[in-house]
């Protein structure tokens, strides 16, 4: 998928040992009387870069060169991409392009990354990777002297492989200090030799590296992956040598967006949303220059493309923003700067998020005095690495938080029983803080109005939400729209809408939408689960129900919609996350609709009645829910801001494409363009979303009890009463608890 790229390019160059000395922190909570004033601490500063963008200048990398701040620039003129070199002198960039970079000819082709190498004795290297003719990358390489250029990129990466016809990707290059350079792949390190780039030394490596390069001159470092996306450590590979390999592990575990320099004395500087570290070689440990909150990175709305750090302890980082302009931020320590922070307040999330993340650090800027640490059970990195969340462990530890004096102040109460904590008192009433929003229109009344209670009361509210859409051919939105109604229109049809499924998938599919709906005065309402059983029955004897999946046999998803599947339900969460399912629409000539008219929430926010800033965590609340914060598109849900919910289906997605294959009815494959949906498209989109009006709800008991119940039902040995009867025991003392 083109996307912007969120990955930061990073050389491999220098900066020797940072300033020692106290790092000040982000303050403490308040204590009784006047906190103790602390002076002396690393503080953030936007810098001025060349005034080069509105000539068609991109900034590819900032690096060191010579003790000076450097950045590579390129820009489109003709068919060609033209190259500068510009070097910080005082206060402002000058152009300092060697001679050989005006001799150089590099094609103007999509998606081309570059990195300038500094190698012995003035010699330069030029490493780029593009997209050619034939829809592959390819990497070059380029030896730069004085005014001569030469073509150096080693015959290896310009033979395709003969069964994808791809070249080699090379993922990153670095230079050491002896001439060698060193090329990162898939799978392998390869040391090049740095006059005519032929491969002198090729190691095998593993999957468990990461796809980024560095040195610091002496030694190559590559990135030792933890679990998901997360960078667990760096592995030192002395002189590019694998049999002498160290790792260095990170300061906190499993940490993401991550960007590393190193110092000439091999020091590593790491910066993330977490904050900006130096390796301490003598204690083996990372020493924290600066809290992620006061920095860019902690911005999900911009992300670092550059890191370098100066001889004197400076470090600057390169960042670009969603809107394409640039910033370069120097970090630098100030032994007068007085920390500002007198009230911190910690929220606490099941899951880490970046809306949350981009509303405390926000917030922190516009309210210097309050810091919000956010605190989380799962990393974002835990969704891709397989790890099952505990969620009843999660609720019983946060309980006991909440009886001590470690409480958090704010609260997401996703994936947890809302209803408990309310009951128990543990809850503040967030009424005041919503209602005028939604009095003002700035709220989708239909999605946070679903949170008040009858005495007017409310205790949560969504900050983002999404809708389960369903993508059928052959069928019309009112045959797909609700349980009742998919039931009704399968009894007629022979041909399998949405392919085999055990009864646990049938049950995970459907019984949120119905979870809410099945129980009434605390007891199993059987007329309505009566209807439920069969309607469920109906549905699963035009599936298929399997005890489990042989080899080539599954439950169908949206991409079988090109070839055998009629009907598709899809968590969808946000504009972003509709491309490839109105494409499909769209390539199908089918119709979408939102199933039941229910919406999922994502962000369910609550205040610990308890907390002793509860007047700022309000203030926050109605942050969180401001176009400010909600402007910005996460990737997490839709808006529950009106305003920005409009903005973002308006948003200009045009180089937001991807090409894949997809199966066609005969068994042949064929060419499929995920494109930027219709204004019409987003149009339909909007409206679904001001439609909703009732959230889905999880309960991990009805769901265990339904799917040891169905079973019987389902295959005919236990009628409809028996299976009513089963789920009502089952159930019984649960619900009446």
């Amino acid at each position: 998928m083109k996307k912007k790229k969120k990955r930061a390019w990073l050389g491999a160059f220098l900066c020797l040992a940072l300033l020692a000395g106290c790092w000040g922190g982000c303050g403490q909570k308040e204590e009784a009387g006047k906190p103790e004033e602390s002076r002396g601490r690393y503080v953030e500063k936007q810098e001025p870069l060349p005034d080069m963008a509105s000539d068609g200048w991109v900034t590819k990398q900032l690096f060191v060169a010579d003790g000076t701040l450097n950045l590579l620039l390129a820009k489109k003129e003709g068919e060609n991409t033209i190259l500068s070199q510009w070097a910080r002198r005082g206060d402002a960039f000058e152009d300092v392009s060697p001679a050989w970079m005006a001799g150089m000819q590099v094609p103007a082709e999509p998606w081309t990354d570059m990195a300038l190498l500094q190698g012995k004795e003035g010699t330069q290297y030029l490493f780029l990777r593009s997209i050619g003719e034939e829809g592959f990358y390819r990497g070059y390489l380029y030896q730069g002297r004085e005014d001569r250029v030469q073509d150096i990129t080693p015959e290896q990466w310009a033979v395709p492989d003969e069964e994808y016809g791809m070249y080699p990707y090379i993922e990153g290059i670095a230079a050491l200090d002896n001439g060698t350079l060193a090329a990162l792949s898939p799978t392998s390190l390869d040391l090049l030799s740095g006059e005519d780039g032929s491969i002198r030394e090729s190691q095998a490596i593993s999957a468990s590296y990461g796809e980024e390069l560095f040195s610091d001159g002496e030694s190559i470092y590559l990135t030792a992956m933890g679990g998901g996306y997360g960078v667990a450590a760096l592995e030192k590979w002395p002189e590019g040598k694998q049999e002498q390999a160290a790792q260095i592990p990170l300061p906190e575990e499993n940490m993401s967006g991550v960007a590393f320099c190193f110092a000439e004395t091999g020091v590593p500087v790491a910066a993330a949303a977490q904050g900006i570290f130096r390796y301490n070689q003598v204690s083996e440990s990372w020493e924290k220059l600066i809290e992620g909150s006061e920095t860019d990175f902690a911005l999900s709305t911009s992300w670092c493309t550059g890191l370098a750090a100066m001889e004197d302890g400076r470090i600057y980082a390169l960042f670009r923003q969603e809107d394409g302009t640039e910033r370069l931020m120097k970090y630098e320590y100030d032994p007068d700067a007085v920390t500002e922070v007198t009230k911190e307040l910690t929220l606490y999330t099941v899951w880490e998020n970046s809306l949350l993340q981009q509303a405390a650090v926000s917030y922190h800027r516009a309210h210097p005095d309050v810091l919000i640490t956010i605190e989380y059970a799962y990393a974002a990195a835990d969704q891709y690495s397989g790890k099952t969340p505990d969620y009843g462990q999660v609720y019983q530890a946060l309980n006991t938080r909440l009886m001590g004096e470690d409480a958090p102040d704010i609260l997401v109460m996703d994936h947890l029983n809302i209803e408990s904590y309310a009951q128990k008192g543990l809850l503040a009433d967030i009424d005041e803080a919503v209602a005028p929003l939604e009095e003002s229109g700035e709220l989708m009344s239909n999605i946070t109005g679903a949170y008040r209670q009858e005495d007017g009361s409310r205790y949560v509210v969504p900050l983002e939400f999404g809708f389960n859409m369903a993508v059928g051919r052959e069928i019309g939105q009112q045959d797909m729209a609700s349980l009742s109604a998919l039931a009704s229109y399968l009894k007629e049809r022979q041909e399998s809408y949405l392919g085999p499924m055990t009864v646990s998938e049938l049950v995970n599919q459907f019984y949120p939408f119905f979870c809410g709906e099945i129980v009434k005065d605390d007891a199993l309402d059987r007329e309505k689960m009566e209807a439920v059983l069969m309607d469920l029955k109906a549905i699963g004897e035009n599936s298929g129900i399997v005890e489990k999946h042989e080899e080539d046999d599954r439950k169908y998803n949206y991409w079988d919609l090109t070839y055998r599947a009629k009907l598709a339900y899809t968590e969808c969460s946000g504009f972003f996350d509709c491309m490839s399912l109105i494409s499909i629409r769209e390539y199908i000539k089918g119709e979408f609709c939102a199933f039941e008219n229910c919406f999922l929430p994502a962000l369910q926010t609550g205040i610990n009645s308890q907390s002793e800033y509860l007047e700022t965590a309000m203030d926050f609340l109605k942050f969180a829910l401001s176009q400010e914060v909600q402007d910005t598109d996460q990737y997490g849900g839709f808006p529950v801001n009106r305003v920005s919910l409009e903005k973002m289906a308006a948003a200009d997605r045009s180089e937001m494409a991807a090409e894949t294959e997809v199966k066609t009815e005969d068994g042949g494959f064929e060419l499929f363009e995920i494109s930027p949906f219709s204004e019409e498209a987003a149009g339909q989109i909007v409206e679904i979303c001001k439609s909703l009006d009732r959230p889905i709800r999880e309960d991990e008991k009805i769901r265990e009890e339904l799917v040891a119940a169905l079973p019987g039902y389902l295959d005919g040995s236990r009628t409809l009463e028996e299976t009513l009867d089963s789920l009502e025991g089952g159930l019984k003392m649960y619900l009446a608890e």
